[in-house]
C-alpha cells in the first residue's frame, strides 16, 4: 500500500491523457512523467519515486501550465501554488492514548483564529489545561483547511492542508499531542461544502464536482469518494485526530450506499487498525439548535406562560427526550439497506446540541442568526440545561470562556465544572422519562433523582417543592446554585430572577 498523500506523487485525473509532476529546485523546474497505476485503480497516475522532504511540486495535465496538487498538505505560496513535501511529525508522546467517550460526552468548540490574540494552534494549546479543568471531554476545532485569506474559505479550501496562518499541519500535530496529554480528545471539521469551489480548478483533473457539489453519485464518483476517504484516514492515522464533524447536507447523495454510510464503515476499519475509538458526528442546518433555541426563547419571554411560551416548553420537552445514538440507517439523508451499516452505526453520533457560538462558526451556519440573551445569568442557565440534559453536547467559548481571566469568566468556568460532575450522575438516568412543570415564575425539569429549576421571569421565584416534585419536599436537597442568594428552607426554594439551581433527591 502506498500512502496517499505522501512523498510519492499520486493523482486521480481520469480526464487526463498525460500527467507530469513538475518539481521546482535550485536549477529551475524539472518535469517527470507519471504513469497510470493500473486497471485496478482507473484514473490514477503515480510516480515511481518519492520526493525528498522540502521539495515543492505541482502537476501539468496534458502539457498545460502547472496546477496545484488537490491533496497537497502545505502550500507555501497560497492554495493555487506549489505544494511542499513535509517531513512527518516525529514528536508524538501519546502512545497508548485512549480517548474518553466523546459520542455521549461534552466538547468545547474552539475557533483557533479567535481563541487567542496570536490566533495560532500553538497559542491555543496553552488553553488546554484550563479546558480540561472545566470538565469537558474534548475540543472540536472550527475548520482549519487552507484557503485564500483574502477570499475566505467559502471561495475554496484545500481539504488536506491546514491554513498556514494558524501554524500549518505540524502545529496541528503539536496541538493534538498536547490535547491528548491533557486527557482531551480532538474533533476536526472538514469543510466539505467548500472543497470543490470553482476557484480551485479541479475540473482539469476530473469530475470532482457536479452542479457545484461534491460528485458522490454520478459518473466518476468513485474517485471523489476515495479522495474524501483518504483525507479522513490521514486525519485519523497521521494526525491522531479522534473524530470528525461532518456536514450531512454537503455529503448527502442518493446512491445505493451513501458516502456517509461508506465512510462510517471505513472508520470502523480505521479504528480497528489504529487500536483506538474513532467517532463521526453528523450535523447540518437545523439539526443541533433545537434545545438552545427553545431555552433562549423562554429566557427572553419575561416569564409569562403565554401560548408561545407553553409551545416552547413543549419543544423543550421533546429535545430533552433521552438521546440515543442515531442509527445510520435511520437517518433519511444516509438511509440505505446495506449489511455493514449496522456495525458502522455504532461510531456515528447524529443528535447533537450546539450552543450558538459552536454553530455559528460551522460551514453550514446560516448567514443570519437571531439575537440571543448574552448576559451572565442567561449563559449560566443555558450551561445548566445543556449539561444536565445528557445529549451529546458542543459548548462554545461564550458560555465557557477559557480564554478570559476576569471574575465572570472564572465564575462560569467553576459553574461548568460543577455541572460536569453532576452530568455523570444524570447520565446514569437517561433511560428514565422526564417531567416538566411551569409556574408563573419558574420552570422545573426533573429526571429521576435530579431536577433543574429556572427562575425564568424578571422577578425572584419562590417555589414550594411539594407542588412541582414528587414525594416529600424535605427529600430534596440543593446541590448546585448559580446565584449566592439561592436558598432551600422548609421545602421552599427561593431563587433570584433568571438564575438556575439543581436539586437532588436523597437516597
Amino acid at each position: 500500500m502506498i500512502s496517499w498523500p505522501g512523498p510519492r506523487p499520486i493523482l486521480w485525473a481520469p480526464h487526463a491523457r498525460t500527467v507530469d509532476v513538475v518539481v521546482h529546485g535550485p536549477e529551475g523546474p524539472r518535469t517527470h512523467a507519471l504513469r497510470l497505476v493500473g486497471a485496478h485503480k482507473p484514473g490514477y497516475w503515480g510516480a515511481d519515486d518519492e520526493l525528498e522532504p522540502g521539495t515543492e511540486f505541482g502537476f501539468s495535465i496534458d502539457g498545460r501550465p502547472t496546477v496545484a496538487d488537490p491533496t497537497g498538505t502545505t502550500f507555501p505560496d497560497g492554495i493555487g501554488g506549489l505544494s511542499r513535501v513535509l517531513e512527518p511529525f516525529s514528536g508524538w508522546t501519546d502512545e497508548g492514548w485512549r480517548p474518553p467517550e466523546i459520542g455521549t460526552g461534552v466538547l468545547l468548540h474552539l475557533d483557533v483564529a479567535t481563541a487567542t490574540s496570536a490566533g495560532t494552534l500553538d497559542a491555543a494549546a496553552a488553553l488546554l489545561p484550563r479546558i480540561a479543568a472545566a470538565g469537558v471531554h474534548g475540543v472540536e476545532l472550527a475548520p482549519l483547511a487552507a484557503h485564500d485569506p483574502d477570499a475566505g474559505p467559502a471561495a475554496g479550501v484545500r481539504l488536506f492542508a491546514v491554513h498556514e496562518p494558524l501554524g500549518g499541519v505540524l502545529a496541528l500535530a503539536r496541538f493534538v499531542d498536547a490535547a491528548h496529554a491533557a486527557g482531551l480528545a480532538v474533533v476536526l471539521t472538514p469543510p466539505h461544502r467548500w472543497a470543490v469551489a470553482p476557484a480551485l480548478g479541479l475540473e482539469v483533473f476530473g469530475p470532482y464536482a457536479v452542479d457545484g457539489r461534491l460528485n458522490l453519485e454520478g459518473s466518476g464518483s468513485r474517485g471523489v469518494r476515495e479522495f474524501l476517504s483518504a483525507d479522513a484516514e490521514r486525519w485519523f492515522a497521521e494526525l491522531h485526530v479522534d473524530g470528525l464533524a461532518l456536514d450531512v447536507e454537503a455529503l448527502a447523495d442518493r446512491s445505493a450506499l451513501p458516502y456517509l454510510a461508506e465512510l462510517a464503515v471505513e472508520t470502523v476499519t480505521f479504528s480497528e487498525e489504529l487500536g483506538r475509538a474513532l467517532t463521526l458526528f453528523i450535523d447540518g442546518p437545523g439539526r443541533s439548535d433545537r434545545l438552545t433555541g427553545a431555552l433562549h426563547r423562554l429566557l427572553g419571554s419575561g416569564g409569562s406562560p403565554d401560548a408561545a411560551a407553553l409551545e416552547d416548553i413543549r419543544g423543550l420537552s421533546r429535545t430533552l427526550t433521552p438521546a440515543a445514538r442515531l442509527p445510520l440507517r435511520a437517518d433519511p439523508l444516509v438511509r440505505r439497506a446495506h449489511p455493514t451499516t449496522l456495525r458502522a452505526a455504532s461510531i456515528v453520533v447524529g443528535d447533537l446540541t450546539r450552543l450558538p457560538g459552536a454553530r455559528r462558526a460551522m460551514p453550514w451556519a446560516p448567514a443570519w442568526d437571531p439575537a440571543l440573551p448574552t448576559d451572565l445569568d442567561a449563559r449560566a442557565s443555558t450551561l445548566a440545561f445543556v449539561l444536565l440534559a445528557g445529549n451529546p453536547l458542543v459548548l462554545d467559548t461564550g458560555h465557557l470562556p477559557v480564554g478570559e481571566q476576569g471574575p465572570d469568566a472564572r465564575r462560569l468556568l467553576a459553574w461548568a465544572a460543577r455541572l460536569a460532575g453532576l452530568r455523570a450522575e444524570v447520565a446514569a438516568q437517561l433511560a428514565l422519562g422526564h417531567d416538566i412543570r411551569a409556574t408563573d415564575s419558574a420552570l422545573v425539569v426533573r429526571r429521576g433523582r435530579h431536577a433543574v429549576v429556572l427562575a425564568w421571569g424578571a422577578t425572584d421565584a419562590r417555589v414550594p417543592l411539594d407542588a412541582v416534585l414528587p414525594g416529600s419536599a424535605h427529600l430534596w436537597e440543593l446541590v448546585a446554585a448559580w446565584a449566592p442568594g439561592t436558598a432551600l428552607e422548609s421545602g421552599v426554594l427561593d431563587l433570584p430572577a433568571r438564575t438556575t439551581a439543581v436539586l437532588r433527591a436523597r437516597a
